[in-house]
């Protein structure tokens, strides 16, 4: 039977509970939100009272749900939330500073959890270290956007702020807090390299020591994924709390993944991001694309082999062939 108007409000605010800590009132947040009593907002709750296109307009942007997760659409229409990363250092920062918001939200979510089926090295674990975080950014904006203030600077290991170095750790910080799969293949490093390649024989690198920086900086990503994936857990370093344990896992797929998708659970409501030209990204919560998603990623990884915690010779004999394919691109460029 076809949910009510009434029911579908009850539903929506019942999702919205699942994005909130268990600390926080949402009653109290609400009611802030719409400048409206607590017995109006209580009302709207319980969907006696509907709630108008402006208050839905205005909760829809606070929690980032899709408009068409509350009218159940019934046609092939899905809405997305585009963020569009424009020219210059103002512009990244506000992309980083809406990744940390998202995080924040996925993190006070009950029952999180990120699936990421990679096409490309997760941006998380990039942003962990500045040289290869920084390459990826004048990368994006020198060779696929053609910047015309970029024509004719060449790549330095200081191109990025302090400000935005420490939004970086902020980032991998809140990320190593969630629980999360990912899902590699063996190309997954390959577009990295590829980038690295074209801007050294595009003599975009200021220098090789530059060139080399990025490249070790790589490495030692790979190196710290390395250590996680064995652990189980973002966390290797430390004592972990029961949070942090199992909170990582790992699979090696030798199905191509030809876009990177991200699936995240925030209890009973879901969302999907997706990457466009790079850096740009699409996300969506409307629950027919959603469950479509989770069908795909529940297939993809039936198919993929778990290498974290366990299957140890599969594990060093993945992470051998990208240590060796750093190495060759590390070798080429030093005797040059």
């Amino acid at each position: 039977m076809k949910e009510t108007h009434i029911e579908r409000q009850v539903i929506f605010f019942e999702r919205i509970k699942e994005l909130v800590p268990s600390n926080t009132s949402l009653v109290f947040e609400l009611t802030e939100l719409l400048e409206i009593s607590t017995d109006s907002m209580y009302r709207r709750m319980r969907g006696e009272t509907s709630l108008t296109f402006d208050e839905l307009e205005i909760i829809c942007n606070k929690y980032k749900i899709s408009f068409d997760s509350f009218i159940n659409l019934e046609s092939n229409n899905v809405t997305f939330n585009y963020t569009l990363m424009e020219e210059g250092e103002i512009s990244f920062k506000k992309y980083l500073v809406s990744m940390r918001d998202d995080l924040l939200r996925i993190k006070a979510a009950k029952n999180h959890l990120i699936t990421y089926a990679c096409e490309d090295i997760p941006i998380f674990h990039n942003i962990n270290f500045i040289d290869i975080a920084s390459f990826k950014m004048m990368y994006w904006m020198k060779a696929i956007l053609n910047i015309p203030s970029l024509e004719g600077v060449q790549f330095s290991s200081n191109a990025v702020s302090d400000e935005l170095k420490e939004l970086g750790k902020e980032i991998y910080q809140l990320y190593c807090s969630i629980p999360s799969v990912e899902i590699w293949t063996d190309t997954t490093i390959k577009g990295t390299l590829n980038q690295i390649e074209f801007f050294w024989d595009a003599g975009m690198f200021n220098s090789a020591d530059d060139a080399i920086h990025v490249i070790n900086s790589l490495k030692k990503t790979l190196e710290i994924i390395q250590k996680q994936a064995e652990s189980g857990s973002k966390v290797f370093d430390r004592i972990k709390t029961p949070e942090e344990e199992n909170n990582y896992s790992f699979y090696f797929s030798e199905i191509e993944i030809t876009n990177n998708c991200v699936l995240v659970n925030l209890g009973a409501a879901q969302a999907v991001y997706l990457g466009h030209l790079t850096f740009n990204t699409m996300n969506t919560s409307n629950a027919t694309y959603c469950k479509q998603t989770t069908i795909w990623m529940e297939n993809l990884i039936r198919k993929s082999t778990l290498i974290s915690k366990v299957a140890e010779k599969n594990r060093y004999r993945f992470f051998q062939g990208m240590y060796t394919a750093i190495d060759s691109l590390l070798e080429r460029i030093m005797k040059t």
